[in-house]
């Protein structure tokens, strides 16, 4: 396992297959992927769309249609509106055919020092330099052991408050141990939106081994582009007892807030479907 995913072919219309590798695997069943990695394969895509230079990712909105599963996967990508100022392109994510995973992402054009730099709130609690905090590598409790495989396992965590047996909100250093692609750098962004999809997890209410917690969609809104290496989340998930539940998480680096996350949560004990 050296990557997230293998490429196996590109068409001359542009699409693109992959093929997943176990890094993939998320924490409800070996057979079915997080989602962070296929979001950031469709964003692996998009930026192929986007101009080389001179802006970024604004905003990136994804849906999961179907379980995405851990087999060959195929991505479709077009502009939908071209610019030069703000470029907007969307991708989708088929496996056997069929959509599993649609994406949409704005780019925007920046440029240095086009307004005041104005304090930013969000930077007046930084986390703690990663460095100085110690690594998580899966052991320890009964349910970080539970969930030490595939995606979870290709990551590596720093938690500066919560974490997996302490039920609430989280604040984590997280950075990948492999590639998104193999035998490709994995940009900054893509690595955000790997890792982002995973706050849900991170910031959970509710024991995994209990409760089936799933995103419906991933929304990022980026405010510049991640420095890249670790990422910070900074996450809460609120419930209602409907089965209806939101995450929001704040993204960082570094040098400090870069982005939001909001996540549409399925709530439900495991087996109510049964």
């Amino acid at each position: 396992m050296s990557a997230f995913y293998t490429p196996t072919e590109r068409t001359a219309d542009g699409a693109a297959t992959f093929d997943s590798t176990v890094a993939t695997q998320g924490p409800w069943s070996a057979e079915m992927q997080h989602g962070g990695a296929p979001c950031a394969l469709a964003l692996h895509e998009l930026e192929r769309l986007a101009p080389a230079d001179g802006g970024h990712i604004a905003r990136l909105a994804c849906d999961f249609l179907a379980p995405v599963p851990v087999g060959p996967l195929t991505v479709r990508t077009e502009v939908v509106k071209p610019g030069k100022r703000a470029r907007l392109l969307a991708a989708t994510v088929l496996a056997g055919g069929r959509p599993v995973l649609t994406a949409r992402a704005w780019w925007r054009r920046q440029q240095p020092d086009l307004v005041p730099d104005v304090p930013d709130p969000a930077s007046a609690d930084p986390f703690p330099d990663p460095e100085s905090l110690t690594s998580h590598d899966g052991g320890g409790d009964e349910l970080s052991r539970h969930l030490n495989h595939g995606w979870i396992a290709a990551m590596e965590f720093r938690y500066v408050a919560g974490g997996p047996a302490t039920p609430g909100p989280c604040r984590v250093w997280v950075r990948p141990r492999l590639p998104l692609v193999e035998g490709e750098p994995t940009t900054p962004t893509q690595t955000a939106v790997l890792i982002a999809d995973g706050a849900s997890g991170f910031s959970s209410a509710l024991d995994f081994r209990t409760h089936l917690f799933s995103n419906l969609d991933l929304n990022l809104s980026f405010l510049r582009c991640p420095d890249g290496g670790w990422i910070s989340v900074d996450a809460a998930t609120s419930l209602d007892p409907s089965g209806g539940g939101t995450t929001s998480t704040r993204l960082g680096d570094q040098g400090g807030v870069f982005g939001y996350c909001l996540q549409a949560l399925y709530v439900e004990p495991h087996g109510a479907r049964a």
